[in-house]
């Protein structure tokens, strides 16, 4: 190869190494000028989706507040809501209470009038200071209230409640019905009224007091029916004093003082477990005794001694002077401790004390009045 063969040689080769080179530069060219389409395209598709996903997050996050609105809404309408109150007047409801004793300031403030329900429809947690239930008197004004249950619920205490104070009180307050049956519920006991188990003294489940020393304000024709009443004796050997059912002369300070004509009283079917004395029906005067006072086929005590009654069934006196004598009939009841330890006090099943004109006791079966203290303590079915 001469010298001019080889020139063209590597002339040729030259160029087609150079047309290579265009090649590939136009390849590359072509492949950034797709790539930067292809991206081009995907930012506008990303945008749109961005769009779209803002769109769709705003309208999640007002579709979750909204429905964060209306479950708060539902929260605190169920909160406000386990007690409703109907009236005949006043305001007629059914207005929602959270508790009883909120219900109960609102017909003391004549909020609702005439013949009023107050329906428990959820369980409720009472305050530790409770508000009684006072006369129909300005700015009060009804002629009866019914307290009843929807469901199986239950009345609860503040976790430390007051001392000598009632769970349900009333004060004065007459033509009250707590009927613890919903007809709409299996069995005639649907309504708890439970205290918590605490070393207070003076604690009663539903206290029935007059409001007077000159029987002008007796709580009369005030009936306590198919409830499960459970008081809140601490142990078996409990003896700090608590009642399931409390008749006395309201004080903020004591429940020992008995009621002043306090006429009418009936107690009747309920189940009364885990106090001291179960139904204290005591008066004060025989010049205004509690007359007309029936206690009518109740379960009280427990063959379980942390449940039993601890003192006394049932304490009466001061019930009539010449005519109104009491009932008490039908009564199962149970009284002591069923263990080997006892404590320090002779328990009855019925304590008939003075002033009882005309009393009639009959067909109740008292059992299991059980004392093993060593002291010397007594046990008595009727005394």
């Amino acid at each position: 190869m001469n010298y001019y063969t080889s020139n063209s040689y590597l002339l040729q080769k030259l160029k087609t190494v150079m047309n290579l080179f265009s090649f590939t530069e136009f390849a590359i060219s072509t492949y950034e000028k797709k790539k930067n389409q292809n991206q081009n395209q995907y930012n506008l598709i990303n945008m749109e989706n961005n769009n779209y996903q803002n769109k769709r997050g705003s309208t999640f996050s007002r579709w979750l507040l909204s429905m964060s609105c209306v479950a708060l809404c539902l929260l605190t309408l169920q909160t406000n809501a386990q007690v409703d109150v109907t009236a005949t007047a006043g305001t007629p409801g059914p207005t929602s209470y959270a508790t009883v004793n909120a219900a109960f300031t609102a017909i003391n403030a004549g909020t609702h009038q005439g013949a009023i329900t107050v329906t428990v429809t959820a369980n409720t947690t009472e305050p530790a200071t409770p508000v009684a239930l006072l006369k129909s008197a300005s700015p009060s004004s009804y002629t009866s209230i019914l307290i009843t249950p929807s469901g199986n619920v239950t009345i609860n205490s503040a976790a430390a409640p007051t001392a000598s104070r009632g769970i349900i009180e009333l004060s004065g307050a007459d033509n009250v019905t707590i009927d613890g049956d919903d007809p709409g519920t299996g069995g005639t006991q649907n309504l708890t009224i439970q205290a918590a188990a605490v070393a207070t003294t003076g604690i009663a489940c539903v206290r029935l007091s007059s409001n007077s020393t000159t029987g002008l304000d007796g709580a009369d024709n005030n009936t306590v029916k198919n409830c499960i009443i459970v008081g809140s004796r601490l142990s078996a050997t409990a003896t700090n004093v608590n009642y399931g059912i409390n008749m006395s002369n309201w004080s903020a300070t004591s429940m020992t003082t008995g009621a002043y004509s306090s006429l009418n009283t009936i107690i009747q079917n309920n189940n009364i477990s885990r106090c001291y004395h179960g139904i204290w029906a005591k008066g004060t005067s025989a010049t205004y005794p509690n007359t007309g006072l029936q206690i009518l086929n109740n379960t009280l005590g427990s063959a379980t001694s942390a449940s039993n009654i601890g003192n006394r069934g049932i304490n009466v006196d001061y019930s009539a002077v010449s005519s109104g004598g009491a009932i008490i009939s039908g009564n199962d009841i149970m009284v002591g401790d069923y263990g080997a330890t006892g404590y320090s006090a002779t328990i009855a099943g019925i304590e008939i004390c003075t002033v009882n004109y005309g009393i009639t006791v009959k067909n109740n079966n008292i059992h299991d009045i059980n004392q093993p203290a060593s002291g010397g303590y007594g046990a008595h079915g009727i005394v």
